[in-house]
Order: C-alpha cells, then sequence, then structure tokens
C-alpha cells in the first residue's frame, strides 16, 4: 500500500539535513558588490507598452519581476544576458512574461537600457535557451509560448489556471508553441518570432529550453554544432505533466533547424525530474551535463559524440544545493582553449538563499572546492567567463523581482 505518511516524513527529514548542511555558509573575503542589471518597478524597458500596472507601477514600460537569467559572452567580448520580464506580480508565478535582453560592453561595469526581446500579450513566455554561434556571430534563443491568458487565472498552479486553459481548449488552440528569435548584432535588437514548433517531435509534446545557456562545440569533428539543453512534457489537455523526457536540442545548420538527441533520461516521475540544465565542454571533446531534481540532488552525464548519446545519470555528491536551477562553465586560459576546470553555482540546501560557485579542477569528477558568495536570498544564476582573470555570475535576487550580477575573480575561486 503506498504510504503518503512515511513518503513526507522522509521528506521532511531530508529537509531538516539540508538546513543543517547550510549553516555552515561564511562568507570568508570580500567579494566585489553586487549590482542590478534588471530590477523591478524602476527599469524602462524599451518596447514594452502593453499598459499592465499593478500598485507597484510608475509607468506602463517597468516590469514587476525578473526571472531565470541566462548569459553568454560574444566575440566581441560583449557580456549579453536575457531573462523572463513578468508584467504584474500579483498576478501568478510567471505570468504574462516576455524576455527582455540588455548588454554590457565593459566587462559588467555598465549596462544599456534594457529592450524587449520577445513577447506575445498577455500569453506567457518561459522556458528559453540561449545559444551564441561564434561562426555566424549570432545569438539564438529558443523559449515556448503558454497560451493562455494568465490574466484570468485567480491564483497559482493548473487548478487556478484551469478556466483560461479551458476557453483555448474550446476555441481549439494550441496550449503552447515553440519559437527561435535571433541577433545579429549583439543584443542591439531581435529578429520576429519563427514558429519552430513543427520540429517538436511529439504531437502535442510542451517543447521545453531549460532557462540556461546553449552550447556550441568548439573541439573535434562535431564542431561548429549547437547545443541547448532541455526536453519534452507530455501533457493532458488539462495541462498536467504526465511524462518527461530530458534531452539536448541539437542544429547542425546554425540554428535553421533543431532535433532532440536521444534521451538523457525518459520518466514519469514528473516531480523529481526538470528539464532544467546546463551543458558544457571539456578539452577532449567530451560534453558534460548538470542537471536539476527535486530529491536526488544534482546529476550528472556525459557525451562523447557531440551530444547524440548520452551516459546513464550519477548523483554529484560534492555538489550540495537545494531544488533550483544552477549554472556551469569550462574555464578557458589565457590563450582561450578549454581547460579542465569548471565552476558551477547553485543555492546551498535548505531553501533558494546563500548563493555559492563550487570549482572543479578534473572536469567535473569532483568539486572539493565552496566558494560562499552572496548572502540572503538566491535562485536561479547565471556564470559567463568575461576574461582569464574575471568571471560574471547573474542571480534572482529580492524574491524574484531583481537580477544582480557580480564579478568575481577566478583565482580566488578556484584556490583551496
Amino acid at each position: 500500500m503506498y504510504n503518503k505518511s512515511k513518503k513526507w516524513f522522509i521528506i521532511v527529514l531530508m529537509s531538516i539535513s539540508a538546513c543543517a548542511t547550510a549553516k555552515d555558509f561564511n562568507v570568508s573575503q570580500q567579494w566585489p558588490d553586487s549590482v542590478f542589471v534588471f530590477k523591478a518597478a524602476r527599469d524602462h524597458v524599451k518596447g514594452h507598452t502593453d499598459g499592465q500596472i499593478d500598485k507597484l507601477a510608475k509607468s506602463k514600460d517597468m516590469y514587476q519581476c525578473y526571472r531565470e537569467p541566462v548569459t553568454v559572452r560574444t566575440n566581441s567580448g560583449r557580456i549579453v544576458v536575457l531573462c523572463h520580464a513578468g508584467n504584474r506580480h500579483a498576478w501568478p508565478e510567471r505570468s504574462g512574461q516576455d524576455l527582455a535582453s540588455a548588454f554590457s560592453d565593459d566587462g559588467g561595469k555598465t549596462w544599456s537600457t534594457p529592450i524587449v526581446a520577445a513577447e506575445d500579450g498577455n500569453y506567457s513566455l518561459q522556458s528559453h535557451g540561449l545559444v551564441y554561434d561564434a561562426q555566424k556571430d549570432r545569438l539564438i534563443c529558443l523559449y515556448t509560448v503558454y497560451r493562455w491568458d494568465y490574466s484570468l487565472a485567480k491564483g497559482r498552479g493548473v487548478k487556478a489556471s484551469a478556466p483560461a486553459i479551458q476557453q483555448q481548449i474550446d476555441a481549439g488552440e494550441d496550449l503552447n508553441r515553440q519559437y527561435m528569435v535571433t541577433s545579429d548584432d549583439g543584443g542591439q535588437s531581435w529578429s520576429k518570432p519563427v514558429d519552430i514548433t513543427v520540429m517538436m517531435p511529439v504531437k502535442g509534446g510542451n517543447g521545453h529550453f531549460g532557462a540556461c545557456e546553449g552550447r556550441q562545440i568548439t573541439v573535434g569533428k562535431y564542431a561548429g554544432r549547437l547545443l541547448v539543453p532541455g526536453g519534452i512534457r507530455c501533457e493532458e489537455k488539462a495541462g498536467s505533466v504526465t511524462e518527461k523526457t530530458l534531452h539536448v536540442w541539437i542544429s547542425d545548420d546554425h540554428g535553421k533547424t533543431w532535433k532532440p538527441s536521444s534521451p538523457v533520461i525518459k520518466t514519469k516521475d514528473t516531480r523529481q525530474y526538470s528539464c532544467e540544465a546546463r551543458v558544457t565542454e571539456l578539452p577532449d571533446g567530451t560534453l558534460l551535463y548538470n542537471v536539476r531534481t527535486r530529491y536526488k540532488g544534482r546529476q550528472l552525464a556525459a557525451s562523447r559524440d557531440g551530444g547524440q548519446t548520452w551516459t546513464p545519470l550519477k548523483v554529484a555528491k560534492d555538489l550540495k544545493a537545494t531544488q533550483c536551477n544552477g549554472s556551469m562553465i569550462t574555464l578557458l586560459d589565457a590563450d582561450g582553449k578549454l581547460t579542465d576546470t569548471l565552476l558551477c553555482s547553485l543555492p546551498t540546501p535548505g531553501g533558494r538563499k546563500q548563493g555559492v560557485i563550487y570549482a572543479s579542477a578534473d572536469g567535473g569528477k569532483t568539486w572539493p572546492i565552496r566558494n560562499d558568495i552572496i548572502p540572503g536570498f538566491f535562485a536561479y544564476s547565471a556564470l559567463v567567463q568575461i576574461d582569464d582573470k574575471t568571471v560574471g555570475l547573474f542571480y534572482e535576487d529580492n524574491h524574484y523581482r531583481d537580477i544582480g550580477f557580480v564579478a568575481l575573480p577566478i583565482d580566488s575561486l578556484i584556490k583551496n
């Protein structure tokens, strides 16, 4: 017999243990100060004029919350960051989101005025993946649009959204579709959306792109291939998820078409596994995949054929973290060559707070170094290497209202 009380007892014990582990958080050195790249009800965002205003707003071109930063560095050294921009903080979580972007040409000291990269009215843009094609000097963003009016929802979750979802079903409309936007000028402007739903391999499957940075392979026979972690969520008509396939989206034609890799995992345990992952490249051409789970910790898989197939997932015991999206990058040396040193940013166990950066010197086999960086609220994050001496860290702050940024010295992050 299924024992609900036993399950919740185990979960409570795990939560207590996680909270206890987080007590050793200690910012032991003076890190540089953070700045806000996106701040709710402060930043005017060019292109946002739909007039969704609540009590926090000061004008029609301000957003009330910013979530899920993703970032890349271009050939020129420009740092580009995209995030979800929420129209109204009073709506259900992730309601009516657009995509907003900004960039810096001075290593994060100053930032451009944010602009709208993509939007779809009161529909919500979610699950975005950003990848940079260095061969074409092109930014590519894949995303899903949830096609029901969240302003009609009364509260959070599937039940609260049910009337709006039913309205779409009754009209014979798709509940979600997938799109792509690109930029050929370093994020100063973005193309009109291109519908890529036809490339989803499962009819009615909800394509996800993991709130992540993708990767362009740089070494070996697959050099030039574009990868974006994500998956497919199979849903019932009412919007409930019944199965997930986690994989990597692959393009061998500079983003014109996309196809899924073989599954990293296919599961009906939809609460356990997330389509949110990061992928990075090692000097020998191996790809490392790092995914969030609910109660089983961070898990890693590897590919030696350009992301087409993956080893079974294995728990990364050194990466102690709460259930949340995280970021992972391979550091480059002064000549721009891949090293075996990796960084991974996560919140500590016990809740979305206390941001840390783990370091690995052996290609992700072990992560012995933990740097305690950000006290207080810390949720989704994104890492980017600015130069051979500096790494940038973006993170959600102030309970999902703002996106903070801090530039950190690499030497301090990788020392015991």
